[in-house]
C-alpha cells in the first residue's frame, strides 16, 4: 500500500466554466457536485478503438458521458440500481503526494447512493488491473477514498448473460412511455410464481405488444424480479423484492505483476494439452495441477495450498499475492476461461512454430506422399520387423530374420541402411522423427515453401518486401496520389541503400520486382483501385470484426447524410441543384424510419424533421397499396390490426396511416458532421431521453446498415430515374443535369415510396433469425419479430411533440415582442410576460425565455406560456406582406443583396428584391405564381399543430368581425361553414397599438390577384 504524504486537494468545473480549485478533500459535501459538468472533454483521433459517446441516465434524467463501452455497462447498472440517487461522470481531480511526487487523478465516476456513503469508481478492463502503473494509481486513489469515508470500486466486464439482460431491459427505462393504467393493473395482480411467459398472455383485454412492454418495464423498475443470471427466456419464474445482480464491481485491487513473467493477458488458453509419444511415454504437453502449482486468475497470480474434495467436486484452495486465501473449483478453474496453469518447464505448446500433420500432408504431391509412406513402412520394419508396424497385419516373409526381435536395433539399424543405401545415421535421424511425430516427421523439410510466410514471393527478402509495403502505405495517405509500380521499384533500391548499406540487400530483376508487387497488391491495394477505395481498405481493422448486434427495434437508430447521385430541380429558382438525402434507420429490422431531400447542403433543422419522423411518420402518398401502409400506431397489420388503418381515406388521399413505422428510438448512432454534433441535436436528445453514440473518425463502417443502404438505393432506384450522374466523375454523362426534371419534394416523395412499396418488403441477406436460419427475412417482417420478441413501445401522440424538435433561441421579451435576428415577433400569447424575466438560469438563459425557431419559416416563432403550457405562435411583423414560408438563410441573402443596392432598404423591401431575383414577382403569370407558392409550402419539414395565432379567425380583427355576425344572426347557417375566407377592406381600429396607427397598406395585398379565380 502506497502512503499518502500531505493534504488532498480536489479541483471541480462549474456549469459556466470557471475551476474551482483547492477544495479541501475532507471537508467538502456532495452538494458541490450539483453545479458542476465533467472534468475532461473526450477527444475523438483517427485509429481510435473506443468508442464515447452521452447515455441518457434515467437517474439523472440527463445526459451522462462515457469514454467507453465498458463505462456505459457502470451506468446502466448505476441506472438499475434503486439506491443510486445520483451519477456524476469525471467528477473531479484529485490532486496529492504520493510517495514524494505529485500525483492527479480523475476518477471516471462518482454514484451517490440513498442508503450508503459515496462511491468512487474507476473503470478497467481485467487484463490492465496488474500492470504496476495502473495498479499503482487504482491504489493510491483508492486510499485517498477510504480515508474520507467513501467507497472505492474497479468495476471490470460483468458477465456476459446478465449485461445482456440489463442492456434489453434498459430500453423500458423511460417511464413516460408506458400506459400508466395498466401498469396499476399489472402491479395489483399477483405474479408471484408465475412464469415471464405467463406474465405475458394474463391480460387478454390489451394487446399482447404492449403488455409484453408493461411487464419488461416493470422488470425495470424491479416491482417484479427475475433471475438475471442467466438469458431471459418465457421460462423465468417472477417475483417480488429488489432484483440481485452480480455485477464485476470490486473493492480490493489484484497484486501487480510484471507482463513478462506472464502470457499475454488478451490470449487465456485454459488447458494445453497434446497426444503422447509413440510406445506410451507421457511428454511436456501436461501439466500437473496440486499444491504448489501457480494459476493466473482474474489477471492474479495465485498458488494452489490444498486441494480437497467436496459435495460439488473438486475444489482448490488458492493463496494469492496478498496473502488472502480463497476456494475456487477446479472445474471452473480449468473450463472456464479464467484462470490459466503457470507451466513451470518447456513443453510442445499450441503456438509452436511447425505445421500439423494435415497441413503437411495437403501439401505434398502424389510421389512425394507415397515416398513419405514408404519411408515410414521401413522404419516400422526396424522398429517391430513387421512393415505395417504390427504384428497383426503381417506381409509375406515378415518378419525377415535381418530385422526380428531377437537382433541388436543397432545390427537393425545397420542391415536397413545397407538395403536402401544410405547412412546409419540417417537411418537413426528417421527413427527419431517417427518417434517424435509419426509420419509427419519423416517430411524433408516439407515442399519448397520459400521463407515461411512469403506465400508467391518465393525467396524474396524480407527486407525488400517491408521496404516495398512501407512505400506502398506511403502513398495511401491522403496527401499522396496513386503510384505507378515502376515508381515504388525505383523507390526500394535507394531507400534500401540508405537504410542497410550498398550491396546488402540484393535486388531482383524488373519481371521478378512487377510479380512480388502483384502479390503485395493484394495485402495492401495500392495500384488498382482508386485513391479513396484504396484509403478505406488501408483504414480496415487488422483483427476480427467486431459487429454491434442490437435487441430490439429503437435501441440503436442509425443516422447518416450523402449526396443523391442524381440531380433535382429546385421549386423557386427552377434550377437543377445538387441534393442531399438524411436518412435514419432502425439497426434492428433495417426499417427507414425518416427521409429528408435537401439542396446543396444539410442543417441541424434537416436532421432534427428526419428524427421527428421516427415519432410521427410522415402519411402515404396517393395510391400506395394497403401493404405499404403502417397504421398510425407503427404496429404492423400482422401484429395487431385498427381497421380505421386500412379504411380509404374519404378525402381522396389514399388509405389511412403512415408511410413507415412510428418508432421510440434509445440511441442515435451518427457522424461526426456539425449538424449531427449541434446544440440543437444535443438538446432535442436530451428532452426525449435519447443517448448518442457517435461513430468514430472516418469509419463508416460503424454505421454500416446505413452506408449499405445508400447503394442499395441508387442501383435500386436512383439510377434509373433521368439525371442520374453516376456515383464518380468516371461513370458520369457529358450532361446529366440537363435531364433533371424532378423538383427535390418530388425526389424525395419517389424515395418515400420505393422505401415503402420495395425495400421494406422484400428480403435482407443481412436480417435473419438465429433460430431459423434459412428464413429470408424483409425489415417489415423482422420488425414484426422484434415486437413479438421485445413488446411495443407507443410514441407519444401529443400533436405539439413537432416544437420540441425545433431550434431553441434565449430571448427577452420586451414590450413590443421578441426579436430574433433583427426580426421582430409578436402576439397574444405573451401577453402578461412582456418585460419580465424568466425563472430559466445557466449559462445561456441569464433570466431570458426559450423560444422555438424554425429556419425554414421565419414568418412564425413559437412561445410556450408557462401558466397555461400551451404553445402559442408569434408572427413576423413582415410576414403579411409575403403570403408564404420564407427561410432564415433567404432573409440573410435578401439583406445582403439589398444591401449591395442600397443600404437603406428595410426587410420588406430587402424581401422584395429577392422575390425579383426569384421570378416571383409581378412578371409571372398567375397559374406560375400559384404553382411557385404551392411548392415551396409543400417544403414544410415539420407537421406542427394548428396554435391560437395560427387560426386567422383567432386574429383580433377578424374575431371583431366574427362577432358581430354572430351578434347579427346567432341561428343563421353558413351554407359553406368550415371554409376560412380572407377578409378584406380596412380594419376597425381603436389607435390603441402602434401597428393601428400606421393604418392599412394602401399597395395591397400580396394575395390580391392570385386568389381573383378562387
Amino acid at each position: 500500500m502506497s502512503r499518502v504524504i500531505g493534504e488532498v486537494s480536489m479541483s471541480l468545473r462549474r456549469t459556466d466554466g470557471e475551476i474551482d480549485e483547492g477544495l479541501v478533500w475532507s471537508t467538502s459535501g456532495t452538494d458541490v457536485f450539483e453545479p458542476t459538468i465533467p472534468w475532461r472533454t473526450f477527444r475523438w483521433r483517427n485509429g481510435q478503438k473506443h468508442y464515447s459517446g452521452t447515455h441518457w441516465s434515467s437517474t439523472m434524467r440527463d445526459h451522462v458521458v462515457y469514454e467507453s463501452r465498458l463505462e456505459l455497462t457502470r451506468l446502466l447498472y448505476a441506472d438499475f440500481d434503486q439506491d443510486v440517487t445520483a451519477v456524476f461522470a469525471q467528477p473531479f481531480l484529485l490532486t496529492t503526494t504520493v510517495d514524494g511526487r505529485k500525483r492527479r487523478h480523475v476518477p471516471d465516476y462518482l454514484v451517490l447512493r440513498e442508503k450508503d456513503v459515496p462511491l468512487v469508481v474507476d473503470v478497467k478492463p481485467r487484463h490492465l488491473l496488474t500492470r504496476p502503473k495502473v495498479n499503482f494509481t487504482l491504489a493510491w486513489a483508492r486510499e485517498v477514498a477510504l480515508s474520507r469515508g467513501w467507497d472505492f470500486e474497479v468495476w471490470s466486464e460483468p458477465p456476459v448473460d446478465e449485461l445482456a439482460n440489463l442492456r434489453f431491459l434498459s430500453g423500458y427505462r423511460r417511464d413516460w412511455l408506458f400506459d400508466q393504467e395498466l401498469l396499476a393493473e399489472i402491479r395489483q395482480t399477483d405474479l408471484h410464481g408465475a412464469t415471464l411467459g405467463e406474465a405475458f398472455h394474463a391480460f387478454p383485454r390489451h394487446p399482447g405488444w404492449k403488455v409484453r412492454a408493461a411487464v419488461l418495464r416493470l422488470l425495470w423498475s424491479q416491482h417484479l424480479v427475475t433471475d438475471l443470471t442467466e438469458v431471459l427466456s418465457q421460462r423465468h419464474v417472477l417475483g417480488q423484492g429488489p432484483a440481485t445482480v452480480i455485477g464485476s464491481g470490486r473493492r480490493d485491487l489484484p497484486h501487480p505483476v510484471d507482463e513478462a513473467e506472464l502470457d499475454d493477458g488478451d490470449d487465456e488458453p485454459v488447458y494445453r494439452m497434446r497426444g503422447s509419444r509413440s510406445g506410451g511415454q507421457v511428454n511436456g504437453a501436461a501439466v500437473r495441477v496440486g499444491v504448489g502449482t501457480r494459476l493466473k486468475y482474474d489477471g492474479e497470480v495465485v498458488v494452489v495450498e490444498e486441494m480437497f474434495g467436496s459435495a460439488a467436486g473438486n475444489e482448490l484452495l488458492v493463496c494469492d499475492g496478498a496473502g488472502r486465501r480463497f476456494r475456487l473449483s477446479l472445474r471452473v478453474a480449468l473450463s472456464s476461461g479464467r484462470a490459466t496453469v503457470i507451466a513451470t518447464g518447456p513443453g510442445p505448446e499450441a503456438d509452436d512454430d511447425r505445421e500439423t500433420a494435415s497441413v503437411l500432408f495437403a501439401l505434398l504431391s502424389k510421389g512425394e506422399l507415397a515416398e513419405v509412406r514408404e519411408r515410414a513402412a521401413h522404419v516400422n520394419e526396424v522398429l517391430t520387423g513387421f512393415r505395417s508396424g504390427s504384428e497383426e497385419a503381417p506381409e509375406p516373409g515378415e518378419p525377415r530374420p535381418q530385422y526380428a526381435a531377437t537382433v541388436p536395433k543397432l545390427q537393425r539399424y545397420e542391415a536397413k541402411a545397407t538395403e536402401l543405401g544410405v547412412s546409419v545415421r540417417t537411418i537413426k535421424r528417421w527413427v527419431r522423427a517417427f518417434l517424435l511425430d509419426r509420419e509427419a516427421g519423416l517430411v524433408h523439410g516439407g515442399p519448397d515453401r520459400g521463407s515461411g510466410d512469403m506465400g508467391k514471393l518465393g525467396r524474396a527478402d524480407r527486407r525488400w518486401v517491408e521496404m516495398a509495403l512501407e512505400i506502398m502505405a506511403e502513398h495511401g495517405e491522403e496527401s499522396e496520389s496513386k503510384p505507378t509500380r515502376a515508381k515504388v521499384i525505383r523507390m526500394i533500391g535507394p531507400r534500401l541503400v540508405a537504410r542497410y548499406g550498398k550491396g546488402e540487400v540484393k535486388l531482383p530483376t524488373r519481371a521478378t520486382a512487377y510479380r512480388w508487387l502483384e502479390e503485395l497488391e493484394r495485402r495492401l491495394p495500392t495500384f488498382r483501385l482508386s485513391t479513396k477505395r484504396n484509403r478505406d481498405i488501408a483504414s480496415r481493422p487488422p483483427g476480427a470484426y467486431g459487429k454491434l448486434r442490437p435487441t430490439r427495434p429503437g435501441e440503436y437508430l442509425l443516422m447518416d447524410t450523402t449526396r443523391l447521385d442524381v440531380f433535382a430541380m429546385d421549386p423557386i429558382t427552377l434550377k437543377w441543384v445538387q441534393a442531399e438525402l438524411t436518412v435514419a434507420m432502425d439497426w434492428y429490422d433495417r426499417c427507414v424510419t425518416g427521409i429528408r431531400v435537401t439542396p446543396v447542403s444539410t442543417q441541424s433543422i434537416d436532421v432534427a424533421a428526419v428524427l421527428f419522423q421516427t415519432y410521427r411518420p410522415r402519411p402515404p402518398g396517393k395510391g400506395w397499396p394497403s401493404w405499404a401502409v403502417w397504421p398510425d400506431h407503427g404496429v404492423p397489420h400482422t401484429v395487431f390490426v385498427e381497421r380505421e388503418a386500412l379504411e380509404e381515406d374519404p378525402e381522396g388521399g389514399g388509405a389511412k396511416g403512415s408511410a413507415g413505422p412510428a418508432l421510440v428510438p434509445e440511441t442515435i448512432v451518427v457522424d461526426h458532421g456539425k449538424p449531427y454534433i449541434s446544440e440543437h441535436i444535443t438538446s432535442v436528445c436530451r428532452r426525449l431521453g435519447l443517448s448518442i453514440q457517435p461513430a468514430r473518425l472516418r469509419t463508416g463502417r460503424d454505421k454500416g446498415p446505413i452506408e449499405r443502404f445508400f447503394r442499395t438505393l441508387r442501383e435500386g432506384l436512383l439510377e434509373l430515374l433521368p439525371g442520374y450522374k453516376g456515383p464518380d466523375v468516371f461513370s458520369r454523362g457529358e450532361r446529366p443535369e440537363d435531364a433533371a426534371f424532378f423538383f427535390l419534394h418530388e425526389l424525395e416523395a419517389i424515395i418515400r415510396e420505393w422505401v415503402a412499396c420495395t425495400y421494406h418488403h422484400r428480403p435482407h441477406m443481412g436480417l435473419l433469425d438465429a433460430n431459423v436460419p434459412g428464413q429470408q427475412l424483409s425489415p417489415a417482417m423482422m420488425f414484426e419479430h422484434g415486437i413479438a420478441r421485445a413488446g411495443y413501445i407507443e410514441v407519444p401522440r401529443d400533436p405539439a411533440l413537432g416544437f420540441e424538435f425545433l431550434k431553441t433561441e434565449w430571448k427577452p421579451l420586451h414590450h413590443y415582442g421578441v426579436e430574433i435576428r433583427k426580426c421582430r415577433y409578436n402576439g397574444p400569447g405573451l401577453d402578461g410576460y412582456r418585460g419580465e424575466s424568466s425563472e430559466y438560469t445557466g449559462v445561456k438563459a441569464k433570466g431570458m425565455w426559450p423560444i422555438q425557431v424554425d429556419p425554414d419559416n421565419i414568418n412564425y416563432i413559437y412561445f410556450r406560456r408557462p401558466d397555461t403550457r400551451r404553445w402559442h405562435a408569434l408572427e413576423w411583423e413582415h410576414a403579411p406582406a409575403l403570403k408564404f414560408p420564407i427561410s432564415e438563410g433567404a432573409i440573410e441573402l435578401a439583406r445582403k443583396l439589398a444591401g449591395e443596392k442600397s443600404p437603406f432598404l428595410d426587410d420588406e423591401a430587402a424581401v422584395a428584391e429577392l422575390l425579383e431575383r426569384w421570378h416571383l414577382g409581378l412578371g409571372l403569370t398567375l397559374p406560375e405564381r400559384r404553382l411557385a407558392l404551392r411548392q415551396a409550402r409543400e417544403q414544410s419539414a415539420f407537421d406542427l399543430p394548428e396554435t391560437v395565432w395560427d387560426d386567422v379567425r383567432a386574429l383580433p380583427s377578424v374575431a371583431r368581425i366574427l362577432a358581430a355576425g354572430e351578434d347579427e344572426d346567432d341561428d343563421a347557417e353558413d351554407p359553406q361553414a368550415g371554409e376560412d375566407e380572407p377578409y378584406e377592406g380596412s380594419v376597425p381600429s381603436d389607435d390603441d397599438e402602434d401597428d393601428e396607427l400606421e393604418g392599412p397598406d394602401d399597395d395591397g395585398d400580396f394575395y390580391d390577384d392570385a386568389l381573383e379565380d378562387a
